[in-house]
Order: C-alpha cells, then structure tokens, then sequence
C-alpha cells in the first residue's frame, strides 16, 4: 500500500468515528429535550385534561384551600365568582366540555362538583371506567349506592369526604345527545 493511501485511510475512519459520536450526541439531546409522560396520560386524554394533577383528591387542590389559592392555580379565569364560589368552564378540544363549581366555607374548599360533557356518547362509558380506574387506584375499592360510585376518603380539616361519580348519559333523550359524566366530592355530613 502507498504511504499516501494510508493517511487518507486513517483521516477517514476518524471522519466517520466523528460522525457517528455526534449523532449519538443528537440523540441523546433529543430523548432528553422530550417531556416526560404525565401519570394521567394512561387514563385518557379527557381524563388527564379534567384532573390536570395526581397530587390531591382534584386537580391538585385540598379541602381547605383558600378560593384565592384556588383561582390563582386554575388554568382558566372563572367564569362566576363570589364570596364563596367559582364556576369555571373548559373545551376539551373536539371531545366535548367541563365545568368546575367549587364551593367554599369558613375553612376553605368544602366541595366540589364537575360535569364533563363527552361529544361522542358512545365513549362516555370508557371515560367514565377510566376516572373509576384511577380512583379505585388511588382511594381504594368504591362502593355502589343508588346508581353511583362512592369513594371515602379522609381530610384533614373535614374528616370524611365523599367522592361520588355517576354516568348520566341516559338521562339525555334525543339522538347525538353528549354523553355526560358527573363527579361530586363533597364532606360526608352523616
């Protein structure tokens, strides 16, 4: 082999060493610049919208917290607001529409109510065995009574609360009709 061959050899195995490292190099930039899949996403994309945290019972907020505190976190501006309630309002893109009614006492949030509008109200059944799903992961084994899935969970400044979630799309008569899932989390007054 001539000497000149060699050198050219050479340089080209380093040219391609190079090469080779940087793309590992764009990789590994690339599967780091990703986000990492939220807990929620397993759930659905109406679920993981609705409950936007897996820290406390809703949405990230407690029995407890301050209606400043809440409508300083929630994502939207409230639609109503008064001394002791917000009432907020959602898309959920092309699948459908929340609402959010939060109530408030002398100790902060003491309830809370969701309707979740589902367009398509053949799905209204997945959605609503995914937010069961994931409560009975989180809460425990719910309890049936009267037509709804209860879950009992313990506060700090109201003891037992209750969390009830029913599927009330029959209640809708007409044809294309949305599929509704309603969710309550109220103290267990008994």
């Amino acid at each position: 082999m001539s000497q000149q061959k060699l050198p050219l050899m050479f340089s080209f195995k380093i040219k391609k060493q190079k090469i080779a490292v940087l793309c590992l190099l764009i990789g590994v930039i690339i599967s780091s610049c990703k986000s990492p899949k939220s807990p929620l996403a397993e759930y659905g994309p109406i679920f993981e919208k609705v409950m936007v945290s897996d820290t406390s019972v809703f949405r990230g907020f407690n029995f407890g917290d301050s209606l400043n505190f809440v409508q300083l976190k929630e994502t939207n501006k409230p639609i109503e607001v008064d001394e002791g309630y917000l009432y907020y309002e959602y898309k959920l893109d092309s699948e459908g529409s929340f609402n959010i009614a939060y109530n408030f006492d002398e100790l902060g949030l003491n309830e809370i109510h969701s309707d979740i509008f589902i367009n398509d109200s053949d799905n209204a059944d997945e959605v609503f065995n995914k937010f069961k799903t994931y409560f009975d992961e989180h809460f425990g084994t719910s309890q049936a009574q009267m037509g709804f899935t209860i879950w009992s969970v313990k506060s700090e400044k109201y003891g037992e609360i209750i969390i009830n979630l029913s599927n009330e799309s029959t209640d809708f008569t007409s044809d294309k009709a949305p599929g509704k899932i309603s969710l309550w989390i109220y103290p267990d007054k008994s």
